[in-house]
């Protein structure tokens, strides 16, 4: 499947074009979806990274957004159609934005995610990513913990 999803996408940098799009992914994500406002600030944050995955049709089928500040990345989002969940893009997408960070210099990765979310938990371990803490009630609007994990470079699983 990996192989083939790589034949048949395009990765690139987001661009504020993508927006509507996007916000439509996120609102069918997430419970607090991010505003076109917070996405703009993100877009011209000079240390971000953002990058968006289409099909050859063009349909978006993901995005990721990171910060990298000197050897570290936070991983601030990352969604996925879901028409197009559990079909290797959230890994392909992963994949090509370690890969791209790691020749950026950053060393040290780090994200939250939800308690309950259990399908990013594994994406995140098969990628190598471990626990390293618990922030409480992180998530206001459904009363979850956040986990935050973290992955060294070089400790990293292919996925």
């Amino acid at each position: 499947m990996q192989n083939a999803l790589s034949q048949s996408v395009l990765i690139r940098e987001m661009k504020e074009s993508d927006l509507e799009e996007i916000l439509e992914i996120e609102k069918k994500s997430f419970a607090d979806p991010w505003s076109r406002k917070l996405f703009k600030e993100t877009l011209s944050f000079p240390h971000s990274v953002n990058f968006v995955l289409r099909e050859s049709t063009g349909a978006l089928l993901g995005y990721i957004n990171f910060y990298l500040i000197g050897e570290e990345a936070h991983m601030l989002n990352l969604a996925i159609h879901p028409d197009f969940r559990k079909k290797g893009v959230a890994t392909h997408l992963l994949n090509y934005a370690i890969d791209f960070l790691k020749r950026s210099k950053a060393a040290n990765f780090f994200l939250e995610v939800r308690e309950g979310n259990r399908d990013a938990i594994a994406l995140y371990r098969k990628f190598g990513f471990q626990m390293i803490g618990r922030r409480k009630r992180y998530y206001v609007e459904t009363n979850e913990d956040a986990l935050v994990m973290h992955l060294a470079s070089g400790s990293e699983q292919h996925a």
